[in-house]
């Protein structure tokens, strides 16, 4: 399997929303993750000895491969005008490191240069950054691994004593994410292996239940990754969850073939005959619920998101090959493995009947109160749904103490962080940005740009024309530092060689998705205002591309699951072939889809990557035990009798398996609370909490309308 722990992913990638990113950075480049950095903060920076040291650290990074420029404070270039014309000059002359100038007037004038402020040099002078420009794509995270690890080992190795160091940017905070993906994504396997060994155990008090529950699903992993590999698919930060919802799904299917295995079984079968009736019994239920499961996770290829796509494939590829296991391997585990329960554990399986038994007596005595109950839920779950937010911030997917959000912090509080959009102009006609006219409709937009509360810088070719220059020259500086300077690959990045496109680069605080439209909609106000009807104005680039995502991603979440009900409701119909047990059907299916959106509300969750994917889950899962549930009662129902007597006996051959696979469900999800990410792990809490709320639907809700219709009403 090969990997791509890049956040390229989770960017919107249709081709209406990428084109004009694509036909920039062709020209431009990628600004924003061109570099890969390190906050250096001592108390001696802005000393002769630190600055040698600071030079001496700046050259051998330099000399790193696929590194082709360094930009620190004593590798920091501007451009001045002489009468002689432009030349490039150094912050930080070599004869000053030789001890060639006065120590303490030139430092000063370093502290209070209005070019490094905040830019490589902190406020109070006790932080500055050392950056390096690779020249791989920001989507090559592989690309850039060894340039970031050597770079660390070079800062390390050779930065004065005292200093501590804090690596970031783009490319350093993704393999900072891909580590913790790696690592969470075998935490949480661990647990949920755990979990639910321990869980199977005391549920049938059998090892050989175990191994009937795993079967399936240890084989079904491997080829399942094995066919991902096959059609070209990566494991990303959110493939990374696909094993742990084949596992969960695995089980949660090879629980109900046991427990049915296990009713035959107590009914005096043999085992031969009770492998068949299971068979037999569980064929179809086993084989409508991999559909609506596969349906479900299908539905989320309606995303714009490249990776949420990939992941409603991969599941339901997985989904599908842990059917086809279970199908072939459970009941050999059955037929082979010796099945007697250990005496001790028989308490859990009578206190488990006690429980059913209770269900069942509350429910048909008492269906109408329990009915309202479940009303009285949903208006609630209705009323504070409004509350639904849509936002996710760059730097709060991880704890508020973990390194690589503390010096994500740290560079948008003491320089200019690395987020934010670049803006695409171009006149509308022949003209270019040479001319007097254009460089002071720039100057007014830029200067409207900084004037943003959250903008904390904005660079353009202005930047790079020096004090004192006459207006005529533009053309020629910039030519010439385009060539063959110091600058030339920041020159590069702000307008091209015919001066007839520009970019203008923003840097803004981590103001979340949902200010991010905002303050795209008002960005382009101010180019009207500023810049006329005769300029085409565009927001692209990277950080862009991933808010456009994101700001999809509510309606592509409506739209996967009005589309996996489309394609469920009407199975479940001809499933049932009852008007009156299909709708009966329908309440307990929709009730964890609005109770997991209410509760997202309620406890402050935001969809955003991660929790936009769980109304998909829980169709595709919950759904799971109301088919188990409803085919039962239609059994039943077919056989004839009274109908508490059929709920009865409903709940009791179906109620154990319910509750098993909800509790499994609930640990595999549950093991998502180790994640440290912060998106997975209330992805973990949601698909919990939704899982809960299918479980007591299924034991109370359907059980209650279907005594209401089949009680109260004659039969079809």
């Amino acid at each position: 399997m090969q990997f791509d722990m890049s956040f390229r992913p989770l960017f919107a990638d249709e081709d209406a929303m990428y084109a004009p990113t694509e036909r920039f950075e062709a020209v431009f480049g990628e600004a924003s993750g061109a570099h890969i950095g390190v906050i250096l903060e001592s108390e001696d920076i802005l000393t002769l000895p630190y600055l040698r040291g600071l030079a001496q650290l700046s050259d051998q990074v330099a000399q790193l491969q696929h590194v082709t420029a360094v930009i620190s404070l004593t590798h920091f270039y501007f451009p001045i005008w002489t009468p002689a014309g432009s030349r490039t000059t150094r912050l930080i002359p070599k004869s000053f490191l030789t001890g060639e100038t006065p120590e303490s007037s030139f430092l000063e004038q370093i502290r209070s240069h209005p070019k490094i402020k905040r830019v490589i040099l902190s406020e109070d002078g006790k932080k500055t950054l050392l950056l390096a420009r690779v020249n791989f794509p920001l989507k090559d995270l592989k690309g850039r691994q060894p340039v970031i690890r050597q770079f660390k080992k070079t800062v390390a190795a050779g930065i004065p004593l005292g200093t501590t160091l804090r690596f970031t940017g783009v490319s350093v905070v993704e393999e900072g994410y891909a580590d913790i993906v790696l690592w969470s994504s075998i935490r949480s396997t661990v647990l949920t292996s755990a979990g639910l060994v321990l869980a199977l155990f005391l549920f049938f008090g059998r090892f050989s239940s175990i191994a009937v529950a795993l079967a399936g699903v240890s084989i079904a992993a491997p080829i399942t990754l094995a066919l991902l590999h096959l059609i070209g698919q990566k494991i990303t930060i959110i493939n990374s969850m696909v094993p742990i919802m084949l596992l969960i799904i695995g089980v949660a299917d090879a629980i109900h073939m046991e427990q049915s295995f296990m009713h035959y079984r107590n009914s005096g079968r043999s085992v031969s005959e009770a492998v068949r009736r299971m068979f037999g019994a569980m064929g179809l239920p086993c084989l409508m619920t991999t559909v609506t499961t596969a349906i479900g996770f299908l539905s989320l290829r309606m995303a714009n998101i490249g990776a949420i796509r990939d992941f409603g494939l991969n599941v339901s590829i997985g989904v599908v090959v842990v059917y086809l296991m279970n199908i072939l391997l459970v009941p050999i585990v059955l037929l082979r493995l010796p099945s007697k329960q250990v005496g001790f554990m028989r308490w859990a399986g009578r206190g488990l009947e006690y429980f059913l038994n209770g269900s069942s007596r509350l429910v048909t005595g008492h269906a109408g109160k329990i009915t309202f109950a479940f009303a009285c839920l949903i208006a609630a779950c209705v009323w504070i749904l409004p509350q639904l937010s849509l936002d996710q911030k760059f730097n709060e997917e991880v704890a508020a103490d973990h390194p690589i959000r503390f010096n994500q912090v740290l560079l948008e509080q003491e320089f200019t962080g690395f987020l934010g959009p670049e803006i695409s102009v171009r006149p509308k006609n022949s003209s270019n940005f040479w001319s007097p006219a254009a460089m002071d409709r720039v100057r007014k937009f830029q200067d409207a740009l900084r004037d943003h509360s959250d903008v904390l810088q904005v660079r353009t070719y202005l930047d790079y024309l020096p004090e004192g220059m006459p207006r005529s020259s533009a053309q020629e500086v910039l030519s010439t530092l385009r060539k063959d300077s110091p600058l030339k690959h920041q020159v590069q990045e702000v307008i091209n060689p015919d001066g007839k496109w520009a970019s203008v680069i923003v840097r803004t605080r981590d103001m979340g998705t949902k200010r991010a439209g905002e303050f795209k909609d008002w960005i382009e106000e101010i180019s009207i205002r500023h810049l006329g009807a005769d300029f085409e104005v565009q927001v692209v680039g990277q950080w862009w591309l991933a808010q456009r995502g994101m700001m999809n991603i509510l309606s592509d979440m409506l739209r996967s699951f009005v589309t996996a009900c489309i394609l469920i409701i009407p199975i479940m119909a001809l499933l049932l072939r009852s008007i009156r047990l299909f709708l009966v059907s329908l309440l307990p299916n929709l009730l964890p889809m609005l109770a997991a959106l209410a509760f997202m509300a309620a406890a402050g969750i935001s969809v955003r990557i991660g929790t936009a994917m769980i109304l998909a889950i829980a169709l595709g899962i919950a759904i799971d035990d109301t088919i188990h549930l409803m085919i039962h009662l239609r059994k039943h129902n077919a056989e004839g009798g009274d109908p508490k007597e059929i709920v009865w006996r409903t709940l009791a051959q179906t109620g154990k398996a319910i509750l098993y696979t909800s509790v499994v469900l609930v640990i595999g999800f549950g093991s998502m609370l180790s994640n440290e990410l912060m998106a997975i792990r209330d992805m973990g809490i949601v698909a919990a909490v939704t899982i809960i709320i299918a479980l007591i639907a299924d034991l109370y809700l359907a059980p209650a309308l279907y005594l209401l219709s089949f009680g109260v009403l004659k039969k079809d």
